[in-house]
């Protein structure tokens, strides 16, 4: 195997570099920072365990699951606690129950009578023309009304994405919900059929998962099995392809020559290289993708100063009901070892496309506004025992309508550049399971190009 130059440390550059390193490819990992596994951060102090970023992981698929074999954590895989299944939206200043089922849905409180009848009558809507890519909120008022869309998809993308379901693309951003129709001719026929049969891996209602000792257990096993590998504060300045392969100049490091590069830096910063191959100014357009700042603050308190019995995953909150946070996970209630005997862990998310001022806000000020919402909706009366803040300037990307046109020039630009690949949150999804599989998926593109340099 030849040598690979890895672009960036979050958990799809890592997964690349673990893998081209088990193949018996020479791998350096270039990471601008000073610690490698990107937003996954977690934070241990005072009997409090804090994840600030990524809080859980669906149940992993397959090669997820033989990646943490690998890797030794296994044994350290934690499910979620059974009351996960219970996900609350805020209405009126009070936490209701989602309905996860048809007999749920004939007694929630959350849906007017109105809103009902439109999800049992889905199933009678047409399929649109599949060549349309609509946004999230028109595809959900088409299939449902708008108060499905304000009370459902509203707080739900705003949980994944921190964004607002009239910019993101239904095709792009919820690929699976959008194949519903596509498939099944009906989103609510389809979970039905899932629900009553097997689930797909990944389809919502799934199982949850994290690591006993918080996600960033996962990104420390990686680093540990890469070790010399890794070159930290060492942002990558320039890529260039040419005919013997490719030259990668860092900061603070030796300009060298490789066979094949993964970038698997976040698309903003490609804004900061220069590109000197086919398409590079192209792929340059990347660092448009909008990254809406988010403000993750967990608190402690103690338990007999919140009313609320936090017998769920947490709570989302429609952009309708005009609160701070756009979400809260109830994270002692998930798993175990989050918060000392007799105190509760809380983890409050804020920002986003909906209110990126507030991210960005002084933290006593963001500290108040989140407990100004802890106390009206979980009646957490009580001064925090615990704080724990990051914020992330530039968070999660947005698969908005302009999306697809990104996708093809990450795809033209692979195929005109033998050797280079793309991963990352930006390429085929968000959530901690796809970052890894962008990894994996990069790994097996650029294998060929190293195992043939090997035999030149």
């Amino acid at each position: 195997m030849g040598a690979v130059a890895v672009v960036g440390g979050g958990l799809a550059g890592l997964t690349a570099a673990f893998r081209l390193k088990q193949q018996g490819a020479r791998v350096v990992v270039y990471e601008a920072a000073d610690r490698v596994g990107g937003v996954v951060v977690t934070e241990r102090r005072d009997g409090y365990l804090a994840d600030l970023g990524p809080n859980t992981m669906a149940a992993p698929s397959p090669a997820l699951h033989a990646l943490l074999g690998e890797l030794e954590l296994t044994s350290a895989l934690v499910p979620a606690s059974p009351v996960a299944r219970t996900r609350y939206i805020v209405k009126k200043k009070r936490l209701l129950p989602l309905p996860m089922s048809p007999q749920d849905l004939l007694t929630t409180r959350l849906l007017s009578n109105g809103a009902k009848l439109a999800v049992f009558g889905e199933p009678l809507v047409e399929a649109a023309d599949g060549a349309l890519d609509e946004s999230v909120a028109t595809f959900v008022r088409r299939r449902f009304n708008q108060e499905v869309l304000d009370y459902i998809a509203n707080p739900f993308v705003a949980g994944i994405f921190a964004g607002d379901p009239e910019q993101l693309s239904a095709r792009h951003a919820l690929p699976r919900l959008y194949g519903l129709e596509r498939t099944h001719g009906s989103v609510v026929k389809a979970l039905a059929g899932m629900r009553s049969g097997k689930r797909e891996e990944g389809a919502p209602g799934g199982g949850l998962f994290s690591l006993a000792a918080g996600m960033q257990d996962l990104s420390d096993a990686l680093a540990r099995a890469l070790r010399a590998e890794i070159r930290l504060r060492s942002p990558v300045t320039q890529l260039r392809a040419g005919p013997k392969g490719w030259t990668v100049g860092a900061a603070f490091q030796p300009t060298e020559l490789y066979d094949a590069v993964v970038y698997a830096a976040p698309a903003h910063a490609v804004d900061e290289l220069g590109f000197d191959l086919p398409g590079g100014d192209r792929l340059k357009t990347l660092a448009s993708i909008s990254h809406p700042p988010v403000g993750v603050l967990a608190l402690g308190f103690r338990r007999d100063e919140v009313a609320h019995p936090l017998d769920g995953f947490g709570f989302l909150v429609p952009e309708v009901e005009r609160r701070h946070v756009l979400g809260v996970v109830f994270s002692s209630a998930l798993f175990a070892g989050r918060a000392p005997d007799g105190h509760v862990l809380l983890t409050a998310f804020v920002g986003g496309v909906r209110n990126p001022d507030l991210a960005n806000a002084d933290l006593p000020t963001l500290t108040a506004r989140v407990h100004d919402d802890l106390r009206a909706l979980l009646g957490a009366a009580g001064e925090p025992t615990f704080r724990a803040f990051r914020l992330w300037p530039k968070a999660i990307p947005q698969y908005d309508l302009t999306y697809g046109r990104f996708h093809e020039i990450m795809e033209e630009t692979e195929r005109r550049n033998p050797g280079l690949a793309l991963a990352g949150s930006y390429r085929d999804g968000v959530s901690v399971g796809e970052a890894i599989a962008s990894g994996e998926a990069a790994a097996a593109r650029v294998a060929p190009v190293t195992a043939g340099a090997a035999r030149v």
